[in-house]
C-alpha cells in the first residue's frame, strides 16, 4: 500500500526533546517495516528515508500551522491524490478536508490535541483514546471539568465521530534494562514539562507533606522553548525548597537515552496531571520499561494503564497518591501489557486497520458531498 502521512508541524521529527509528535515518526518507522510504501511530508531534517519536505515555524508560530498546510497542499496535490491512502496529523486538517472536498475519501486525520476549532471537521477522525473520543464528541476542551477555569475555555465544534487508535512508542528503544547494571531503585519520578496540567505542582506538595522520595527530570529553566515554561521551571525549583532531587535532562540526542535511563530506574512514574490526557506517551515509555504508572483519574490515564500497568487514584488526593507510590506492585507484567497494547508495531496495525476500511469506501462522521464536491 502507498501511505502518505502529512505532519507539517512545527519542528523536524524527532524533536530534540520529547514532543508527542514522535509517534508520527514511529507510525512512518513501523507501516514501513510492515513492507508498506510510506512517504512522509514534514519538515526538513525529518529522520525518515523518504521525505517530501514541508514549511514549518520552528517553534516561532510564523509561517502559521494553517499557511504551512495550505502550501502543502498546492505544492503537493498531483502527488498526494496519486496515494492509496493519505494521513493527515497536522494541526487544521487542510490536506484532508481538501481531498474530501474533491470526494476523495481514502483520507483519515488523527488529532494529536483535544480540541477542534474547524467551522467543519474533517471526517474520518481518529482519536487517542476513548475518554479523547467522548470529549471530542461532546466538544469539550482538555481541561473541561477539571477545576481550571482559566484553562478550559469555551466549548469547541463537537466532532461527527472518531474512531480510537491508541499511539505507540518504540518498544525496542524503551525496553527492560540489565538489571545487573541498571538496578531498581526506591525513587518516584515525575518526568514531564513544565506546565501545571502535567501536576509537577501537586508532585511536590505530595513530596513534602507525606516524605515521598520524589525525583523532578526536565529541562533546565532556560533550555525551555517558551518563557511560561522556564517560569513553571523555576517555580518549581521555589516550592521544592531543597526537598526534592532535581535531574536536568540535555537537549540533544542524549535527551532519550537520559529519560530511558530514569525510566529503567525509578520504582514508579508520577503522574498526577490535572487535565483530561488525550493519551500520555510517557506513561507507555515508562511501562515498556518495565516501570508502573501512578496517577490522577483523568482522561485516558484509566484507559491507558488498565489493571496492569500502575495504580490509578482520585484526582486531587495527595494523600492516596503517595500511598499508591509506596504500595507493593507486581510489576512482572507491566512491560509486556505495555508491548502487546502500545508498540508501534500495535498502533501500525490498528491504523491499517483503519486504512482498509476507507479504500473499501467506509466512511465515519464526514460531511455530506454535494455533487459539485465530487469533481477532483
Amino acid at each position: 500500500m502507498r501511505i502518505a502521512i502529512v505532519a507539517t508541524n512545527a519542528w523536524p521529527i524527532p524533536t530534540p526533546v520529547h514532543t508527542g509528535d514522535v509517534v508520527i515518526l514511529d507510525l512512518a518507522i513501523a507501516l514501513d517495516k510492515l513492507g508498506h510504501d510510506v512517504t512522509l511530508f514534514a519538515p526538513s531534517g525529518t529522520r525518515f528515508h523518504k521525505v517530501r519536505e514541508t514549511p514549518c515555524h520552528q517553534g516561532t508560530g510564523h509561517p502559521t500551522p494553517a499557511e504551512c498546510e495550505k502550501v502543502t497542499w498546492t505544492h503537493y496535490k498531483h502527488e498526494l491524490l496519486s496515494f492509496d491512502v493519505v494521513h493527515d496529523f497536522s494541526t487544521e486538517k487542510t490536506v484532508a478536508q481538501e481531498m474530501l472536498n474533491l470526494g476523495r475519501e481514502n483520507v483519515i486525520s488523527t488529532m494529536l490535541g483535544g480540541n477542534w476549532s474547524k467551522p467543519s471537521p474533517a471526517g474520518n477522525v481518529c482519536v487517542w483514546s476513548h475518554a479523547m473520543r467522548q470529549r471530542a464528541l461532546r466538544g469539550e476542551t482538555d481541561y473541561w471539568g477539571t477545576g481550571s477555569p482559566d484553562l478550559a475555555g469555551p466549548p469547541f465544534n463537537p466532532i461527527r465521530d472518531a474512531h480510537v487508535v491508541y499511539g505507540g512508542v518504540d518498544t525496542g528503544f524503551y525496553a527492560l534494562p540489565d538489571w545487573s547494571t541498571t538496578p531498581k531503585e526506591d525513587f518516584v519520578l515525575w518526568m514531564n514539562r513544565w506546565h501545571p496540567a502535567k501536576g509537577y505542582r501537586e508532585a511536590i506538595q505530595m513530596a513534602k507533606g507525606y516524605g515521598t522520595r520524589l525525583v523532578m527530570a526536565g529541562l533546565r529553566p532556560e533550555d525551555n522553548r517558551q518563557p511560561y515554561e522556564r517560569a513553571c521551571a523555576e517555580e518549581a525549583l521555589e516550592m521544592a525548597d531543597g526537598k526534592v532531587e532535581f535531574v536536568w535532562l540535555p537537549k540533544d540526542d542524549g535527551h532519550h537515552e537520559a529519560k530511558r535511563e530514569l525510566y529503567q530506574r525509578a520504582r514508579c512514574l508520577l503522574y498526577p496531571v490535572q487535565f483530561q490526557e488525550p493519551f500520555g506517551l510517557s506513561m507507555v515509555e515508562a511501562m515498556a520499561c518495565g516501570t508502573y504508572v501512578v496517577g490522577f483519574g483523568l482522561g485516558s490515564v484509566p484507559e491507558v494503564v488498565g489493571t496492569r500497568g500502575g495504580i490509578v487514584v482520585t484526582p486531587g488526593n495527595l494523600e492516596a497518591l503517595a500511598r499508591a507510590c509506596e504500595a507493593p506492585f507486581d510489576d512482572s507484567g507491566v512491560r509486556e501489557y505495555a508491548v502487546k497494547n502500545f508498540s508501534r508495531e500495535a498502533m501500525a496495525r490498528r491504523y491499517l486497520e483503519q486504512y482498509a476500511l476507507v479504500t473499501n469506501g467506509v466512511t465515519w462522521g464526514t460531511v455530506v458531498q454535494t455533487p459539485w464536491m465530487k469533481n477532483p
